[in-house]
């Protein structure tokens, strides 16, 4: 079974900040009801879940904040294929 957007997105934010404790004490709810909502037999409330979306948003580095030693992201290289191409 595929893991919803919730699970994956708070998933996310625990590797962000570290543990699932760090997670509730940023979001201020117990750690029963976020391991309910990681296992996906619970969804979060919305507001909750906004919380977690801002989360990952403030601590992911933008594209053009990368190193330019790295090797650019596959959406940021060029494509190989012919530039004809039409994409919808």
């Amino acid at each position: 079974m595929a893991q919803s957007v919730y699970s994956r997105a708070l998933q996310r934010a625990v590797s962000l900040l570290g543990s699932r404790a760090k997670l509730c004490r940023h979001l201020r709810v117990p750690s029963a009801e976020l391991d309910l909502w990681i296992e996906d037999k619970a969804e979060p409330p919305r507001g909750i879940f906004l919380k977690v979306v801002d989360l990952i948003i403030d601590e992911t580095p933008a594209p053009g904040d990368s190193d330019p030693g790295e090797p650019p992201t596959p959406r940021e290289a060029s494509s190989s294929e012919d530039s004809s191409s039409t994409w919808c």
